[in-house]
């Protein structure tokens, strides 16, 4: 199963030619996560685990972003950076948009494959 977000052999990756930085959940990841959510919920598709493209409603949109208080919880075990991670989701949830310094942030995590990049997969 591959990742759809994260990583450089993620469906993001392959297909936007950009992709979340791997690593735990935290903070930055979730908002760079959400950041990419938006993006699909927007334009309307996103991929699947096997990078087949498919429609981004706004229930995908809610399961994905609440996944990543999951995974934080999994990944991180702390309670705190976790809590702040749901806080966020449920921000964005409600109001479709990240607030000013996550988008900030989120920036930060997302990395703009090169061409080279993608030889190397």
């Amino acid at each position: 199963m591959v990742n759809i977000y994260m990583g450089r052999d993620s469906c993001y990756a392959r297909h936007e030619g950009m992709y979340v930085a791997s690593g735990p959940m935290d903070l930055g990841r979730a908002a760079a996560h959400l950041l990419l959510h938006l993006r699909d919920l927007e334009r309307g598709y996103t991929y699947d685990h096997e990078c087949r493209k498919i429609r981004m409603d706004e229930r995908l949109f809610e399961a994905r972003s609440r996944y990543l208080v999951k995974i934080c919880y999994e990944q991180v075990k702390d309670r705190e950076v976790c809590e702040k991670v749901q806080e966020l989701v449920e921000y964005v949830i409600t109001r479709k948009r990240l607030p000013e310094w996550a988008e900030k942030l989120a920036k930060e995590h997302i990395v703009r494959a090169t061409s080279l990049d993608m030889f190397l997969q």
